[in-house]
């Protein structure tokens, strides 16, 4: 896992999308629920017993997911360029940027999902995301 390049493609249910040359690789994922792997699917497939198979019954349409650390790091975010998060993502509930270089003015949550480069130059660093 530490070090997989996620650039614009899917990693555990989250999609991870610039709007420009950045580089994002991740370092950790951490599922902040107790219980099984969210990458363990065999309860879904059949239950022992006479009972039916376990089955999605939400009826309310919002899809909540479960809480979640990100490790991120982005090489070389252009000025202006964002961070899109898609899938299996309903909101980003907080984060910190450690910029590569002193004078960088940092990353800022521009919507639910989105995050903006709040540079005039192209700058790499770590954040670290608190996801739902």
């Amino acid at each position: 896992m530490v070090g997989t390049v996620v650039t614009d493609s899917e990693y555990r249910g989250i999609t991870y999308t610039t709007s420009a040359s950045a580089t994002v690789t991740m370092d950790l994922d951490l599922d902040l629920q107790g219980g099984v792997d969210q990458d363990d699917g065999t309860w879904i497939s059949a239950y022992p017993g006479a009972l039916t198979d376990f089955a999605a019954r939400q009826t309310d349409g919002t899809n909540r997911y479960n809480p979640r650390i990100l490790s991120i790091r982005l090489g070389s975010m252009a000025a202006a360029e964002t961070l899109t998060l898609s899938g299996n993502v309903s909101v980003i509930l907080g984060y910190a940027w450690t910029p590569a270089t002193a004078n960088d003015s940092g990353v800022t949550r521009t919507s639910d999902l989105v995050l903006t480069h709040d540079s005039s130059a192209t700058e790499s660093g770590h954040m670290l995301l608190l996801v739902a």
